[in-house]
Formats: C-alpha cells, sequence, structure tokens
C-alpha cells in the first residue's frame, strides 16, 4: 500500500513514523528499526511529504493479554515472503498489515479470520527494501 510519510521523531533507538494511507487515508504510527537491525541500507532515505510503497508488520499474538489492541483481521494471503521471512497478510477494512508466522503458531490454514492482538506496529518495507532481519 502506499503512505505518505508525515512526520519523523528520532528517537536514541529507533525512529517513529506516522503515516498516512493514500488510500484509506488511515493514519499510522510505525517504527523504524531498521538502523539497528540492518548493516548499511535503513530507510532513513525517506522525506517528509513523499509517498513511499510500505509494508507494515504487526508485533503481537493470538493471545488476549490485554496489553495491547484486540481486533479481528481478515487472512488475505498464508505465505506472504518479505526479504527471507514468511508473514501472513492481514486485513482490516481496507488497511493490509502483516504478522510473523512464528506469532502465530496456533493459526490453522482453514481459518479465514483471526483474531490477534498487537502492541505496536513495526516498518518492514519501503519500495523494495526490506528490514527483514527484525523477525527470527
Amino acid at each position: 500500500m502506499v503512505y505518505k510519510l508525515l512526520s519523523i521523531d528520532d528517537a536514541t533507538a529507533t525512529r517513529n513514523l506516522m503515516l498516512q494511507n493514500t488510500e484509506t487515508n488511515s493514519l499510522e504510527k510505525v517504527f523504524d528499526d531498521s538502523g539497528l537491525v540492518n548493516e548499511g541500507e535503513t530507510f532513513y532515505f525517506m522525506e517528509i511529504g513523499k509517498e513511499y510503497e510500505c509494508k507494515i508488520a504487526l508485533v503481537g499474538d493470538m493471545n488476549h493479554t490485554h496489553i495491547g489492541e484486540w481486533r479481528k483481521f481478515d487472512v488475505l494471503k498464508l505465505d506472504e515472503k518479505i526479504g527471507d521471512k514468511l508473514f501472513l497478510k492481514i486485513g482490516s477494512k481496507r488497511d493490509i498489515y502483516y504478522i510473523s508466522q512464528q506469532s502465530v503458531p496456533d493459526y490453522d490454514s482453514t481459518m479465514r479470520t483471526i483474531m490477534l492482538e498487537y502492541i505496536r506496529k513495526d516498518l518492514i518495507q519501503v519500495n523494495n527494501l526490506n528490514s527483514g532481519n527484525l523477525y527470527p
């Protein structure tokens, strides 16, 4: 999905980015850890006001522990490869996200929807550059 970068908040270890989905107008506060996990290539080239093709991963799992946001998602694709990692491609309304397959070990491939509790959103791909080292 295409997002417009609205703001960058540089923290010591990670950057907080505010993105706006150009199709749905949804605002997404995402973490950019590419400077911590990637050697050489990071997402630091992104500029406020410009648009980028982005993939956003949800960090969480299928257990409801009341520490994050609990939501229902449609499963759009079981084996979405980003870098060398496998994710579930999931959607809510018209927004698309990804979750590491390792985060949902109890997922049954016949399920068309899943309930997830997530505590954060990570930027894992910008254009064709991915930050796949974030996930084991």
